[in-house]
């Protein structure tokens, strides 16, 4: 069985690759991360994690 740390790797993974491949996901992650992420089963800090990832690819 998954460890809930291993299922929230897969869903951050799963969110940064469809913001890198998906131009209008990854502007709606930017313009207002917290709606989009509130979608997603995952804690705060893999949300923080996802922000700080999008800020990367957008700098």
């Amino acid at each position: 069985m998954e460890s809930r740390q291993q299922k929230e790797a897969e869903i951050i993974s799963e969110i940064l690759l469809k913001a890198a491949s998906e131009p209008d996901f990854r502007n709606e992650l930017i313009k207002d991360p917290g709606s989009v992420l509130e979608q997603y089963n995952v804690s705060a800090e893999a949300k923080r994690i996802i922000r700080r990832s999008i800020i990367d690819l957008t700098q």
